[in-house]
């Protein structure tokens, strides 16, 4: 992997401390499915800072939850055993970082989801770039999501298109309804807004 491609991109968006920081954690983990919090070597101080901010920007999600699936529901542990996962859009975000020094979002997103959305490819797309240009602090309500997703007019349901965000990491759903309309929030995963050239 492309060490120094990976610090280049990240310190666009980070510390340079931070994004050295990130960088090697990266490096050593991007590939493992799992990650436990002894198999990270630094100084426990530094480890949870890092941690913390490799939580808030979504890279890594605690497997260990208080009671359901979504990113908020997740408990940041420093304790030994405990066990983070990086989401595959995160992965393939970083993987494009690796290689090119930028993270290609376009190319990360058409690459993990080849095969599983074998149509509509174009149209999965948009819907995303819409709805992360219309999000509130990575956040939006299904309504809006609907709006966009009936006028890309895909093959497939908006069910499937949900499914297939959360499964690969994409988003999340939040565990707050809006008390006017009764919807439900999701939060968009924050590394995806690291290529501004994916919402022109």
């Amino acid at each position: 992997m492309g060490e120094n491609n990976l610090f280049n991109a990240l310190v666009k968006n980070f510390s340079e401390s931070d994004a050295g920081l990130l960088a090697a954690l990266l490096e050593e983990h991007l590939h493992a499915e799992t990650i436990r919090y002894q198999e990270i070597h630094m100084d426990a101080p530094l480890k949870r800072d890092l941690m913390l901010l490799a939580f808030e920007e979504r890279i890594l999600i605690p497997v260990k939850s208080r009671s359901g699936p979504s990113w908020e529901d997740k408990i940041l542990d420093f304790e030994k055993g405990a066990c983070y996962v990086i989401p595959p859009v995160v992965k393939a975000v970083l993987g494009t970082m690796a290689e090119t020094g930028n993270p290609a979002c376009d190319t990360a997103v058409r690459r993990m989801l080849a095969g599983v959305i074998p149509e509509d490819m174009d149209g999965f797309i948009q819907v995303l770039q819409a709805i992360m240009k219309h999000a509130d602090n990575y956040t939006f309500e299904t309504g809006l999501l609907e709006i966009f997703f009936r006028k890309a007019a895909m093959a497939f349901d908006l069910h499937d298109f949900i499914d297939v965000c959360v499964i690969f990491g994409i988003m999340s759903p939040c565990p707050q309804k809006s008390l006017m309309t009764g919807l439900s929030w999701y939060e968009i995963n924050a590394t995806l807004y690291w290529d501004e050239t994916f919402l022109l």
